[in-house]
């Protein structure tokens, strides 16, 4: 899982937490609210019967005034329950069964009771007035009891929580998303870093110039030591692979000029097979070097050379003047029918690379399909279109997706290095084209490369 989303989650979560912590006290908060606002009602009901309470001729008599239930019934969700109880303790009027659980006060101070009535939750209000009969001029305690049930606290205290939690929800969204774009503004420099390193070629291992936060850069300074360091190794790679190939194609030209000498001359049929083995190697070998030269040589300048306009044609006419100086395809390049339009065929490329890239085409022609080869070279909406056509066996449908791959072969019984066709799709890519290959009708094989033609060139 990535910094960023972790970041993220433990936001989140912390928000959840802070959230529920907030909803509960909020919710205490409202329902403590709602309870006060709707104990003033209560209270003021039951002292309002209580003030109408006494005793006459020993009898417990109480007028309850309209306003007492008025002034409750303002909600249609409560329901309203009272009772009145003489000095005995024995019932006046109204419930006989409330509140008979709440332990009658022994003084004229309010109380206020949580309890159930028939099932549901009620709020109850209690007070004792002490009472004096005018005539007997007995006295004693009568109490009043008024209930309601909770459903309109209970609305009113979900509303004050909704009221209350919406501000927060709404400061928290925002915060999640001041939090969101702070936290991808941070990460974005990694961004550009990863942007950076997936847009090089994987040659590319120049340092990283671009400016990070401090917490980045030696992160950055690590990978670029890394890069150096990986750089310099494939430096000598380069440079060994470069040396040996170079040193190696002059014994193996002399090898292979004294195996076509001793063809001449052997008249033995065994010292002929063994000449024509030693020939025979000794070519694939010197292929093999000059590939490996043409690689090292291909990756150095694209590494190190600076772009430039070129006229593909006259890339095309240098690999052609390379191959016609190799004594091996005289006679093949004699077969090479051209197609070339007069028009320049203007590529930003990098010279030497675009002519090794078209001579390893043209060279894995004549390798594969030893015969008469045709080479095209035009322009269409915008790109140019170089197509190298043999007349060989061409590759197998499931051989073409591997190709492009260093070193593989189609058949290991075959000439070839397995180099060629790799180079010229790494040379095609660096120059923001494509190579791709086709079976041809009438049988063999046609690689194409399409490159971008310079803007304001060709057609």
């Amino acid at each position: 899982m990535s910094i960023e989303r972790r970041l993220l989650i433990t936001t989140a979560c912390l928000f959840l937490v802070i959230g529920s912590v907030l909803v509960v006290m909020v919710r205490a908060y409202a329902t403590r609210a709602a309870d006060e606002a709707f104990d003033r009602v209560l209270t003021a009901s039951v002292l309002a019967i209580a003030d109408t309470v006494g005793i006459e001729e020993g009898a417990v008599a109480v007028d309850i005034p309209y306003s007492a239930f008025a002034i409750l019934g303002t909600s249609r969700l409560n329901r309203v329950f009272y009772r009145v109880t003489g000095p005995d303790g024995a019932l006046v009027s109204g419930a006989p069964t409330l509140g008979l659980d709440i332990p009658a006060p022994q003084d004229a101070s309010l109380q206020i009771h949580d309890a159930d009535y028939r099932g549901d939750p009620v709020r109850i209000a209690s007070v004792q007035r002490y009472r004096v009969d005018t005539v007997t001029g007995a006295g004693g305690w009568i109490g009043v009891m008024v209930a309601e049930t909770r459903e309109a606290r209970q609305e009113l205290a979900a509303q004050l929580t909704f009221n209350g939690m919406l501000p927060a929800v709404a400061i928290a969204l925002l915060s999640g998303g001041l939090i969101l774009v702070s936290v991808r503004s941070a990460f974005s420099p990694l961004r550009l870093i990863e942007s950076d390193l997936r847009a090089r070629r994987p040659s590319d291992l120049s340092r990283i110039d671009r400016e990070v936060p401090t917490e980045v850069s030696a992160l950055v300074a690590a990978l670029n030591e890394f890069m150096e360091r990986l750089g310099s190794v494939l430096d000598g790679v380069k440079r060994v692979t470069a040396d040996a190939a170079h040193q190696l194609r002059t014994p193996l030209a002399a090898i292979q000029a004294q195996a076509e000498v001793g063809l001449e001359e052997a008249q033995d049929p065994n010292a002929r097979r063994r000449f024509s083995r030693i020939h025979h190697n000794a070519r694939d070998a010197s292929l093999l070097a000059n590939l490996l030269l043409s690689d090292a040589t291909t990756m150095h300048r694209l590494e190190t050379q600076e772009r430039e306009v070129v006229d593909l044609r006259d890339a095309l006419d240098a690999a052609l003047k390379m191959l016609r100086a190799e004594s091996a395809y005289a006679r093949l390049i004699q077969s090479l029918d051209l197609v070339v339009q007069e028009e320049p065929v203007p590529v930003v490329a990098e010279p030497v690379v675009l002519r090794e890239m078209v001579r390893n085409l043209v060279e894995n022609a004549f390798i594969h399909a030893p015969g008469p080869t045709d080479v095209e070279l035009s322009v269409k909406d915008g790109t140019a279109i170089l197509r190298v056509m043999d007349h060989g066996p061409g590759i197998p449908d499931a051989a073409k997706g591997k190709i492009f791959q260093r070193f593989a072969r189609v058949d290991a019984s075959h000439p070839g290095t397995g180099l060629g066709l790799a180079i010229a799709k790494d040379v095609a890519v660096a120059f923001g084209g494509s190579i791709s290959v086709a079976d041809r009708e009438g049988g063999g094989l046609i690689v194409q490369v399409v490159l971008p033609v310079t803007r304001g060139e060709g057609d």
